[in-house]
């Protein structure tokens, strides 16, 4: 696999709620909506961003998969390997996150998978898990609770992009703070793959068969 690399930087995407959430919408930027909920049994708010964006599902996922110029729009990624190659669309990864003194870094280890559902549609979807080959951590290891991250096909070049997102980084970070990182986190996200889009060694991504 080419190094199943998914958004991971200090929040990440989620594999769907356990539970139907109440989605509020907090802005509406530059064509980008984010939304928030409540989640059951956490303070960490679940957060949903949707955007379309004038390019092919294969070129977007590209980028979301492009290792080598990942800490190029990957703010504060300072390590990821794959632990395991379960198939060529689905592993086992390490990241660490490098954050700013006081705070101790944070690594996840996580189980990440892209499917293809239908013509026109790739999911992507993340969680944590335990590995054998996981290092032991660095500072604070993160818990990657839910993810889902969704590219629907509007034409030759016209791609939604949805992705919802809930995960704890555990340690002393205050949860109001987390939530407030996370509000910007679909924004800033889609904004850094648009830039990565135009780049001139961005290609297009080859696509898992249909289930």
């Amino acid at each position: 696999m080419k190094y199943f690399i998914g958004l991971v930087l200090f929040f990440i995407m989620m594999n769907g709620f356990a539970l139907d959430p109440v989605w509020e919408e907090i802005s509406n930027k530059d064509g980008i909506k984010v939304y928030t909920a409540s989640v059951p049994g956490t303070t960490v708010k679940g957060f949903k961003g949707e955007t379309i964006m004038n390019d092919s599902i294969e070129k977007i996922l590209y980028v979301i998969m492009d290792d080598e110029h990942r800490s190029k729009w990957v703010k504060r990624l300072k390590v990821s390997k794959m632990l395991e190659e379960i198939s060529d669309y689905e592993a086992i990864m390490y990241q660490e996150i490098e954050l700013p003194w006081p705070l101790k870094n944070r690594d996840f280890v996580f189980w990440g998978k892209i499917e293809r559902p239908e013509k026109g549609k790739v999911i992507l979807k993340m969680k944590s898990v335990k590995h054998k080959d996981a290092p032991k951590t660095v500072g604070i290891r993160g818990e990657l609770l839910l993810s889902k991250y969704v590219l629907t096909s509007l034409g030759k070049s016209k791609t939604k992009i949805e992705v919802e997102i809930l995960t704890d980084p555990k340690g002393l970070i205050p949860k109001w703070l987390v939530n407030m990182i996370q509000a910007q986190w679909p924004y800033k996200t889609f904004k850094a793959i648009g830039r990565q889009l135009k780049k001139d060694y961005t290609k297009e991504y080859s696509l898992p068969p249909f289930k």
